[in-house]
């Protein structure tokens, strides 16, 4: 994993999160001192899955939400945005960091508001680029390009922001609704398990005995993995930990479910698929 220019700027910096038995944050975020509150929300470095050759972004957990936010689109952008206002650097907008898949993701809002749509979609484009598991980003683009009468691809961003992790949006039951009124979906989806599954899934959490989305979830890890698309395989893992880990300690028995094996697999999977194991080496 590629670390940051400017590394040594920050205090604190630490890998505390790799033996982490909870899914949140993910394995690769390392927290620093810089500017923590001391109420659980802090700054921390964060590699993308899939991006782990790229300098990472920095993130802040918003503790109290289960929130990873993608504020800062590198170190440098972060430290200059600290240095600037001689503060706590709040959420940045593009003034201050062009790149900011946070910034992008509410520009882009604003500009759908404002009836701009061809150019939040050019935005979302961005940010997901940046953080292809950003919820939020690829629901709204998805809502865009339906905006534009770009069906395909708004098909491929819902079910992106399907597998994707509450703690970077929340979950999209709209697009799941829609994707479940349409009968047929691009070639390259046709196989896809998640859109396969469509019909199965609620997107709900808790009120319940059970939850058939966990079954559909599991079956659509193990298509992903047999398709030899472990990227897909790792982020739906991540959504399906971090919504599990909100469950009663009884439904999670029901359904056979151990934290600490199903996220030991995971990181297997980062190793022996992607071949990383999302644990930076801080000392270097």
């Amino acid at each position: 994993m590629l670390l940051p220019e400017r590394i040594r700027e920050i205090s604190g910096l630490s890998a505390q999160f790799q033996e982490n038995p909870d899914p949140y944050p993910p394995i690769g975020f390392c927290p620093f001192a810089d500017h923590e509150l001391g109420n659980g929300d802090t700054f921390g470095l964060y590699w993308p899955f899939g991006r782990e050759a790229r300098q990472p972004i920095v993130c802040e957990i918003w503790h109290d939400e289960g929130a990873l936010v993608p504020m800062f689109s590198t170190l440098t952008a972060f430290l200059d945005a600290a240095r600037g206002s001689g503060e706590r650097p709040a959420i940045p907008d593009l003034s201050v960091d062009p790149a900011s898949p946070v910034a992008l993701f509410h520009a882009a809002r604003a500009a759908n508001g404002a009836g701009q749509a061809q150019d939040a979609r050019l935005l979302l484009q961005q940010a997901v680029e940046i953080v292809p598991e950003y919820t939020d980003a690829q629901a709204l683009l998805a809502a865009v390009c339906r905006r534009l009468g770009q069906n395909e691809e708004a098909m491929r961003a819902a079910v992106q922001a399907i597998i994707s992790p509450p703690c970077l949006g929340t979950r999209p039951v709209q697009l799941l609704r829609w994707l479940q009124s349409l009968a047929k979906a691009p070639e390259d989806l046709e196989r896809d398990p998640i859109w396969r599954a469509r019909q199965h899934l609620r997107l709900v959490l808790g009120g319940a005995q059970g939850n058939d989305d966990y079954a559909a979830m599991e079956a659509a890890t193990e298509s992903y993995l047999e398709r030899r698309r472990p990227l897909r395989a790792v982020t739906l893992m991540q959504t399906y930990a971090e919504l599990m880990f909100c469950e009663t300690k009884s439904f999670q028995a029901r359904y056979g479910f151990n934290g600490p094996s199903f996220l030991k697999r995971q990181r297997d999977i980062f190793l022996h698929e992607l071949g990383t194991n999302r644990l930076p080496r801080l000392s270097q």
